[in-house]
C-alpha cells in the first residue's frame, strides 16, 4: 500500500512538471511573440499627366463654297450631340472640350470600349456638303469624320494607323441601322495616319458620289444612294485618346 502511494505521489509530481513546463512562458518569450516589426512605408506613385496635345497646324482650306457649320472648340458642345453604336448601356459615351480641342474621353459608363462612337451635329436636310476636321490620335484605334447621318443610318470615312493588321488603313463605310451592320463601300492600304500627328480628313458628298481625303489628297471614292441627305460629326471608337479641331462644313 505505501509503495502504491509512493507511485502515485511521484506520477503526479512528475505530471505537474511537464503541465508547467508547457504552460510557462518567460517574460523573453513574451516579449518576443508581441513584438511585430514595425511595415516598411506603402510606395509612392507620381500621379499620371494628362497628355500634352499639341496645337494643330495651320492648315489652308481650298473649298471656297459658303461655310454652313465651324468650330475650333473653345466652348461647350451645346450643338451637338453624342451616339453610339452597338451600346447596350443607359449612359452615353463622353465626348468633352479641353483645352481648345474635343476628346473622345470613355466609352459608357466611364469605361474604354472597341464600340464605335459619333459626336453629330447640323441639319437632317443637309444634302451635298463637305465636312473637314484635324484629327490627333494618340491611342486610339481608328478616328475618322462622318456624313449624311440619319435615323436610317451614316456613311463614315473611317482611318487606321499606318501598318495596321490586316491592312485597309483607309475605308468609306455604310451603316444600317436597320441591320445593325457595316457594308464597306472602298478601301485601301496606301495611308494611314501616324500616331500622336495631326491628320485633315475630309467627307465630301456631290450626289451619290463619296469622296474622302487626307491632307487635301484624295484617297477614296465610291457611289451609293442609300442616304440623300443628313447631318454630320467626327467619330472613333469610345476607348479615348482621340481629339479634334478646326472642324468646317461647307
Amino acid at each position: 500500500m505505501r509503495r502504491n502511494i509512493m507511485g502515485s505521489l511521484g506520477g503526479l509530481a512528475l505530471l505537474t512538471i511537464v503541465i508547467s513546463g508547457c504552460g510557462a512562458v518567460t517574460s523573453a518569450q513574451q516579449e518576443q511573440q508581441i513584438t511585430i516589426p514595425t511595415a516598411p512605408p506603402a510606395p509612392t506613385y507620381a500621379p499620371i499627366e494628362a497628355e500634352a496635345i499639341p496645337e494643330a497646324p495651320s492648315v489652308e482650306n481650298p473649298n471656297k463654297a459658303p461655310v454652313r457649320y465651324s468650330n475650333s472648340f473653345d466652348s461647350a458642345l451645346s450643338e451637338w450631340q453624342v451616339f453610339d453604336i452597338w451600346s447596350n448601356s443607359t449612359e452615353l459615351s463622353r465626348w468633352e472640350v479641353k483645352q481648345g480641342v474635343v476628346e473622345q474621353v470613355t466609352g459608357p459608363d466611364g469605361y474604354g470600349s472597341s464600340t464605335p462612337t459619333g459626336l453629330v451635329t447640323g441639319d437632317k436636310a443637309w444634302a451635298d456638303y463637305s465636312i473637314r476636321a484635324q484629327a490627333y490620335s494618340f491611342g486610339n484605334s481608328i478616328m475618322g469624320v462622318i456624313g449624311r447621318v440619319n435615323d436610317a443610318g451614316f456613311y463614315a470615312f473611317v482611318v487606321r494607323p499606318e501598318g495596321a493588321e490586316g491592312g485597309k488603313t483607309v475605308s468609306l463605310q455604310r451603316y444600317d441601322a436597320a441591320t445593325d451592320s457595316y457594308t464597306l463601300l472602298a478601301s485601301s492600304a496606301d495611308k494611314g495616319w501616324s500616331n500622336k500627328t495631326w491628320a485633315t480628313l475630309e467627307l465630301r458628298f456631290e450626289g451619290k458620289t463619296i469622296i474622302a481625303s487626307i491632307d487635301g489628297i484624295e484617297v477614296l471614292r465610291a457611289e451609293d444612294e442609300s442616304y440623300a441627305a443628313g447631318q454630320a460629326g467626327v467619330y472613333g471608337y469610345a476607348e479615348g485618346n482621340l481629339a479634334f479641331d478646326n472642324l468646317i462644313i461647307q
